[in-house]
């Protein structure tokens, strides 16, 4: 019953894979429809008590032990968030506020990073034939530990600045640990979700079956195309030094859909699990791969960590005044150590550092050549066919990401290196390239093809919303017909067919 611990030699940390901690299994299915049940059986006030009952239950059996960590970390958070809010003065809330926000990163720092730091300092000081001082550690990474970590934090700060503490400690936990959202977020807010929580939501059958679709059609981003594109993606990245540029480009473009698919299906499942218990979690995307620029692909990517981002880790350094900088040049040297802020926050690896700060510089130069490129593109009479600019400035948008994502996939720094080394190689052959990544699964990877074109035409669907509503709005027989086909692609595509299981996100 208990989680199958597995080492990812990449960071140096053990990470979970059962199916207690994951959406995609009999177990959780099980799990899920007995809490429901009992859920709606118990009268309204106490419904929330039961939930947090079945969080603990959910993230215990992943690891017992680190079931008593959440807890104490939750409970020293509820402490620290009364003694801020009853302090006199700033200057008093202060000295509370700093020694929390220590104890939280330290003990993000310690779990997520210790491995990190242990081998760059190993690498250094040239003592990677040694044991000692620097031996090697195998960490147990505590599930979710980057997400409540992030919203405990967020809890605090919004008190110091003026925002009002939960006075109960058993709906602050409920919070803190409620298990749709708890692995891999959204990244929670307070004040969105501690209000919906006192409100004790009634039985909502519109509700109930909007987060049925959206449980449904996240499960199928999951298994029906991410973890069906991921074996391809693995060819070329698990085997790095036998590939060739075209090869890389493509398994690379491939992840970007995977990675998508996987995340977005992650998060549609918690919003649906979220939304048949009545609260309504934070929207995580908005058609990301339709951005016009890098800027406006970190509005829709990951929205709740690009807005806690923005707010606690953006806007401090901006105003700032221990240094004298041009507000402007503050501005980009604060969005730079933001996006590096991001790339770590990812994962204990070089490569995510590089990814964050490759971002960053995207942002930046985004933001600091606009007006050369709204120039060019009236120069050149491009804004004269509004369409066709708006689709150029998506596919460069969609490139850049996608140049990035080499750096997110790859194994080490060195892979990284080596496969952008070889981006220019293999273009006279393309399709034997092509024919080294697909080999003989020919069915299975137009099965892939299929499963991008749905993923694409649901996001141009749902962008277009009126569209969207008026097919939904047709007839009953029409939507019914829509979600039992949904549920039969799930079942002969995919349905516990996975071999990846495990959602992306839950390795951060």
């Amino acid at each position: 019953m208990f989680a199958v611990p597995t080492w990812d030699g990449a960071t140096g940390i053990i990470w979970r894979q059962g199916h207690q901690v994951t959406f995609i299994s009999i177990n959780f299915l099980v799990f899920l429809l007995i809490t429901a049940a009992v859920h709606f059986a118990l009268p309204v006030r106490t419904r929330w008590a039961w939930l947090l009952a079945a969080s603990l239950v959910f993230y215990g059996l992943s690891e017992p032990l680190f079931l008593v960590q959440i807890l104490a970390v939750t409970g020293i958070t509820f402490w620290f968030g009364q003694k801020i809010e009853t302090a006199p003065t700033k200057a008093a809330k202060q000295r509370w506020l700093t020694p929390a926000i220590l104890l939280l990163v330290g003990n993000l720092v310690v779990f997520k990073y210790t491995p990190f730091f242990n081998e760059t300092l190993r690498s250094i000081f040239g003592l990677a034939h040694l044991g000692y001082p620097f031996p090697e550690i195998h960490w147990l990474l505590p599930l979710g530990i980057s997400f409540y970590t992030f919203q405990l934090l967020s809890y605090l700060i919004d008190i110091f600045r003026g925002q009002k503490a939960e006075r109960d400690a058993g709906m602050f936990a409920f919070y803190v640990m409620f298990f749709p959202k708890l692995v891999a977020g959204p990244i929670e807010r307070a004040k969105n979700l501690l209000p919906q929580m006192h409100a004790r939501p009634s039985f909502d059958y519109a509700q109930v079956v909007q987060g049925l679709q959206l449980l449904m059609w996240g499960a199928i981003q999951k298994v029906a195309i991410a973890d069906r594109i991921a074996p391809f993606v693995n060819r070329v990245y698990d085997d790095p030094n036998a590939a060739n540029g075209v090869q890389v480009a493509f398994a690379t473009l491939l992840y970007a859909f995977q990675i998508y698919a996987d995340f977005a299906g992650y998060t549609n499942m918690a919003l649906g699990i979220s939304l048949i218990f009545g609260y309504r979690l934070t929207q995580n995307f908005n058609l990301p791969y339709f951005a016009v620029s890098t800027p406006d692909f970190w509005k829709r990517w990951h929205i709740s960590l690009t807005s806690w981002l923005t707010d606690y880790v953006y806007t401090p350094l901006t105003r700032q005044k221990k240094f004298k900088i041009k507000l402007f040049n503050l501005m980009m040297y604060s969005l730079l150590v933001t996006f590096v802020v991001s790339g770590f926050w990812h994962g204990a690896n070089w490569t995510y550092v590089a990814w964050g700060a490759l971002h960053g510089v995207y942002v930046v130069a985004s933001l600091l050549f606009q007006k050369q490129r709204n120039a060019f593109a009236h120069r050149i009479k491009l804004t004269e066919w509004p369409n066709l600019h708006r689709g150029i400035k998506i596919g460069a948008t969609f490139f850049l990401v996608c140049f990035a994502y080499i750096l997110f996939r790859a194994g080490s720094m060195g892979d990284a290196i080596h496969m952008y080394g070889v981006l220019g190689t293999g273009w006279g052959e393309v399709g034997h390239s092509l024919r080294g990544v697909v080999q003989w699964d020919t069915n299975e990877f137009l099965l892939v093809l299929l499963g991008i074109v749905v993923l694409i035409g649901a996001d141009i669907l749902r962008g277009r919303m009126d569209v969207g509503a008026r097919i939904m709005a047709a007839s009953a027989v029409f939507r019914w017909s829509v979600r039992i086909a949904g549920t039969l692609v799930f079942a002969v595509l995919g349905a516990f067919y996975s071999g990846q299981a495990q959602f992306i996100y839950f390795r951060f």
